[in-house]
């Protein structure tokens, strides 16, 4: 294996394991701000303390400004991902190996999800 193509395929398996980790980021953020909101709902329903509520909604509010911030980062992590992976298609010993092959399925996975958010 050639120095650019161990180089190539080290920056495929390095900017892979940053879209895997922002798109686990985002939808743990979600999930948050989801569980949040019935928490927040639940406070108010049960009549709890003043303080408890505003630190409940606190807690909400820090969560969904995390969603946009991270998805912009999963975006423009996404594209670079997705221009390194177009670039190596060409070259049949860095597209037919496993890290190709993990970053071209992670590119799809994100994009499947985004799709059926709506995006």
């Amino acid at each position: 294996m050639s120095d650019s193509t161990a180089q190539s395929i080290r920056q495929l398996k390095i900017k892979t394991g940053v879209v895997k980790r922002l798109h686990k980021e985002e939808s743990t953020y979600i999930q948050e701000v989801v569980d949040q909101k019935k928490v927040v709902q639940k406070y108010k329903d049960e009549g709890k303390d003043g303080a408890d509520i505003r630190a409940a909604e606190r807690v909400l509010r820090d969560s969904e400004m995390m969603v946009p911030r991270t998805r912009k980062q999963l975006e423009e992590a996404f594209q670079t991902l997705e221009d390194l992976v177009n670039a190596l298609r060409p070259e049949e010993s860095i597209s037919s190996s496993p890290e190709w092959q993990d970053a071209f399925s992670q590119l799809q996975q994100v994009e499947t999800a985004w799709k059926s958010e709506g995006n």
